[in-house]
């Protein structure tokens, strides 16, 4: 089973960098290690990881402790293009990066 998170507002290295940490690990493992960690990526990744073990669990009746993480996609999405006003009328370019997740649980 899968879950898919689009358009999040973290750049994609740094949910990578959470992504590296959980990967080919047991669902409640990944849910505990990244509970506690003072990162938006790790929130965020959080709940696309408990998505997902919910979808597995509730449409293709797996048990929720011999799930694992098979996946972890983690890709670029379009980035937001903002202005900042400065003085002497002049204006700062600025850009908030955003990313695609994509998290695929096995059964063993």
């Amino acid at each position: 089973m899968s879950a898919t998170l689009k358009y999040a507002l973290v750049s994609h290295i740094k949910m990578e960098l959470m992504a590296k940490m959980v990967r080919w690990k047991k669902v409640q493992d990944a849910l505990d290690a990244l509970q506690f960690l003072p990162k938006k990526s790790a929130k965020t990744l959080h709940k696309v990881i408990k998505s997902a073990a919910n979808n597995a669990v509730k449409v293709a009746n797996k048990d929720m402790n011999s799930l694992y993480i098979q996946t972890i996609d983690v890709w670029g999405a379009p980035k937001l293009k903002r202005i900042r006003f400065t003085s002497r009328s002049r204006i700062s370019h600025y850009a908030k990066y955003r990313s695609f997740v994509r998290v695929v649980l096995n059964s063993k």
